[in-house]
Order: C-alpha cells, then sequence, then structure tokens
C-alpha cells in the first residue's frame, strides 16, 4: 500500500480522510496548508499527495509550482480536491502536474478510494527519484 500526504487545512475533512485510507491499509500523514506539507516532504518523501487548494499561507497551486522545481518532487503523483469548479484554474493545475482534479461534492469516499488506487496503479512501475 502507499505512502499518502494529505494536505488540507480543514482538520474534520483530513482526519476523515486519513481514517479511511488507514483503513484500506495505507501509510498518512496529514499538514495543514501547503508550508507544513513541503517540511513533511522533505522529511519523508509520500507515494501520492492528496491537496486541497483553499488553505492558508501556501495554497494548493503554489505548493504545486514549489514542489515541481525539485527533479525528486517532479513526478510525484497529486490528486487536487477543490471546490473550485473554474477550467482555467483545473487547466492550471494540470499544467502544474496534477495527476487528477477532483470537485468537492462531485465524489464519495469510495470514489475517493478508486482514484487513489488507480493513480498509485499508475505510479508503482514509475519510481521517484529521492
Amino acid at each position: 500500500m502507499g505512502r499518502i500526504l494529505i494536505i488540507d487545512d480543514m482538520p474534520g475533512g483530513r482526519e476523515v480522510m486519513a481514517k479511511l485510507l488507514k483503513q484500506k491499509g495505507h501509510e498518512t500523514e496529514c499538514a495543514g496548508n501547503g508550508e507544513e506539507g513541503i517540511a513533511k516532504m522533505s522529511k519523508n518523501i509520500p507515494d501520492l499527495i492528496l491537496l486541497d487548494h483553499m488553505m492558508p499561507k501556501v495554497d494548493g497551486l503554489s505548493f504545486l509550482a514549489q514542489i515541481r522545481r525539485f527533479p525528486r518532487w517532479k513526478a510525484l503523483p497529486v490528486i487536487m480536491y477543490t471546490g473550485i469548479r473554474d477550467r482555467a484554474h483545473h487547466m492550471k493545475a494540470a499544467a502544474l502536474g496534477v495527476t487528477e482534479y477532483l470537485v468537492k461534492g462531485d465524489f464519495n469516499a469510495s470514489d475517493l478510494l478508486d482514484h487513489v488506487q488507480r493513480t498509485l496503479g499508475q505510479t508503482a512501475a514509475v519510481p521517484v527519484k529521492g
């Protein structure tokens, strides 16, 4: 199973996701914003990041722009989930290498698990250099 970093400023949301993922055998770690996420990634590179967009200090797109500058994090899979339905935002996220873009309210726990499994399955053959 995978090591997943959940970056979301809403404690309730990230705790629910972490519990759900742990029940499926994943190891999880949580961060309350992009700045905290980068600090955690520096210590332990995850297999996948679940990333909210609207956060204090460093938002999701700024976080992506920062991590993609580093070769060891360039190919790291990221599933962004946000309430933003704007196509321009989706395109910016795609340009920064988002693997999946999910709109809050359009997916449930089972859908999220499917996206996580599919993303981890796609990346299993592609090692991320540390």
